[in-house]
């Protein structure tokens, strides 16, 4: 499962497509937006704003800005053309199409009738090892235009988005068919020339180009012989979502142009917080950027109307931060409605900003948050719910307030911030690069790549004043200076089947990899059997069962009502799910299963569980 998922796709295939069409999405706009991304990211959206739209009309000595023609800027273009060939797409031109309309020295083309000419679309092919075509790309750009026409192209781009919102009557559904009704003839003819169906063509773009790719699903199976009616759409921060299953709709949740009409209809919605979910779109990614963590710039609600919030609806801001996403570890693990927060902060910002899910101006987020750092040194925080935390590259700080959640540093030194003191925590080392970290409410957090522990100790005036302290995390326990914090008593595991037996006072129990028995004690234990197909036996006491990752096929024998089972980072869970949605009875057994893992409960009836005892984070 994945957020991206797409159609009966599997995940792997569905990322496939969401690569190629954010490919040849931000192709179409030949990185027209450079200089305001560049801009923005060295000087912020804060007091840097002036040097950030200075960059962005201008350039630097990284980027391009939108007035053509100055010489000291790189050649963006040609930066945009050699990224859609990296990623194995070639432009088609009007000549191989044999077609007549109007075109430029890009090889853009444009609408074709009146009222349509700034509507603008790149057709692009994927050929193999032979030079045979094996797919087409066919990608919709936004409202601006060409640097050269960039104002003009624009405001005929602006009518048409005002159009789609206030009519006539199905003018966003037939934008397509107006705009580009010959090319796309004349694409359909050069496809089965070479052997293509429908299938082989990928349809996607950003913005009033996401309205063309829903447009034009909308519009597959009655025009150009139908022949792009089983064709791949996937649409970016579109205003409008097509009927059925046909789009694949994603977006920023506070982008105020994703999702601004119901459907292709303008209400009132339109204009204010318009967040409702649709069957075809994400409807929790946020861009954790400068203006949604402010809040000054907040004072005025997020609207389509109020512009500092379209700081969201970047093309560079969907390429970077959503393939972000793509890449994340924890990719698997998400869902089409899944709260994920992405950092997309400024440099300036980033030194002092938290990231997090601050659920603003929004329906309310449900399930666990997944939160994606950045490249750079992050700070990301947790809540009081179930956290999955990525830092990437970069130096990283993390904070979390409770709850269960995995933690993955990523290269670079990084650091868990606990905010109190060591004593009002159990750690435990798997030795296998995991660090536990148990809370005095029970909530446990799995960490990886921490190579330090921040706390608060009691300092002067007995305790009044805390001082702040660094633990470093070594393989005995947490160090300062010459004093150590073990780790609680644990007994672990091989790469082979073992047999581990608790101590009386209550011990970590880490099977690792094979098929392990492990058996707990009097007291009260952690089971963590790892992969591979488990034997949990209690010993009385209450113990908690943790479950993390593919862990197998596992039996659990003693379980009680004062025990507790945890499902940490397991596939297959949706938001807001509760356990009777993995739970069923088999003879006399309670089995709950997570994608192809499960944990047999033995002599367990399905009725004794409660929701008190079992947790699906």
């Amino acid at each position: 499962m994945g957020v991206y998922d797409y159609k009966n796709f599997g995940t792997a295939d569905s990322a496939a497509l969401f690569s190629d069409a954010m490919a040849i999405t931000l192709y179409s706009y030949h990185n027209l937006d450079n200089g305001f991304a560049a801009g923005y990211q060295h000087n912020g959206f804060g007091l840097g704003l002036p040097a950030t739209l200075v960059t962005a009309l201008i350039g630097g000595t990284d980027s391009q800005g939108v007035i053509p023609g100055i010489p000291w800027n790189p050649d963006s273009e040609k930066l945009a053309l050699e990224a859609v060939q990296k990623a194995g797409w070639t432009p088609i031109s009007a000549a191989q199409l044999g077609y007549d309309g109007k075109t430029d020295a890009r090889g853009t083309f444009f609408g074709e009738k009146a009222g349509y000419t700034s509507a603008q679309v790149e057709i692009l092919g994927k050929y193999d090892a032979q030079g045979h075509l094996t797919e087409l790309g066919i990608a919709f750009r936004g409202t601006s235009g060409p640097r050269e026409i960039l104002i003009g192209d624009s405001i005929g781009d602006v009518i048409n988005d005002l159009l789609a919102a206030f009519g006539p009557a199905d003018y966003a559904k037939n934008y397509v068919g107006e705009a580009f009704g010959n090319l796309l003839y004349d694409v359909v003819a050069f496809a089965r020339a070479n052997g293509l169906s429908g299938k082989d063509v990928l349809v996607s773009g950003h913005s009033l180009g996401g309205l063309a790719v829903n447009s034009m699903a909308d519009l597959s199976g009655g025009k150009w012989d139908g022949f792009f009616a089983d064709s791949n759409y996937i649409a970016y921060a579109s205003p409008t979502q097509s009927s059925g299953d046909k789009v694949l709709n994603i977006g920023y949740e506070n982008d105020p142009v994703f999702r601004a009409l119901d459907g292709s209809t303008f209400s009132s919605a339109s204009v204010g917080v318009h967040d409702a979910p649709h069957a075809s779109t994400t409807d929790n990614i946020v861009s954790f950027n400068d203006h949604y963590a402010s809040n000054a710039w907040n004072v005025l609600p997020y609207s389509i109307l109020n512009i500092p919030t379209w700081i969201s609806h970047l093309p560079t801001g969907y390429g970077d931060g959503m393939t972000r996403v793509l890449e994340s570890k924890f990719y698997d693990l998400t869902s089409r409605d899944s709260t994920i927060i992405v950092a997309n902060l400024s440099d300036p910002a980033r030194a002092n900003t938290w990231v997090q899910d601050l659920n603003r101006n929004a329906e309310p987020h449900k399930g666990s948050t997944f939160i994606i750092g950045s490249d750079g040194n992050d700070l990301i925080q947790g809540g009081s719910g179930n956290d999955y935390l990525e830092g990437r590259a970069g130096n990283d700080s993390f904070r979390d307030s409770g709850g269960y959640n995995i933690i993955l540093g990523g290269r670079g030194s990084n650091t868990l911030d606990l905010q109190q003191t060591v004593k009002n925590f159990d750690f435990a080392n798997d030795g296998a690069g995991h660090l536990y970290i148990r809370d005095a409410n029970g909530g446990i957090s799995i960490t990886r790549d921490i190579g330090s522990i921040a706390s608060k100790e009691p300092g002067f005036l007995w305790g009044v004043f805390k001082d702040d302290v660094l633990h470093s995390v070594t393989t005995t326990g947490l160090k300062v200076g010459s004093n150590l914090t073990a780790y609680e008593s644990s007994v672990k595991g091989t790469a082979s089947a073992d047999m581990l037996k608790a101590h009386a006072g209550g011990d970590w129990l880490f099977g690792l990899e094979g098929n392990d028995h492990l058996l707990g004690g009097a007291g009260n234990d952690v089971f963590v059997g790892g992969a591979g197909n488990d034997l949990l036996e209690s010993g009385g006491g209450a113990d908690t069962f943790l479950f993390n990752g593919a862990f197998g096929q596992d039996r659990v024998v003693g379980y009680t009502a004062d025990d507790k089972l945890v499902f940490l980072g397991v596939e297959g869970v949706l938001p807001g799910e509760d356990f009777r949605a993995h739970a069923s009875a088999v003879g006399q057994d309670t089995v709950l299963t997570f994608g192809g893992d499960s944990v047999t409960l033995v002599g367990v009836a399905l009725g004794s569980l409660s929701a008190d005892g079992v947790v699906i984070a």
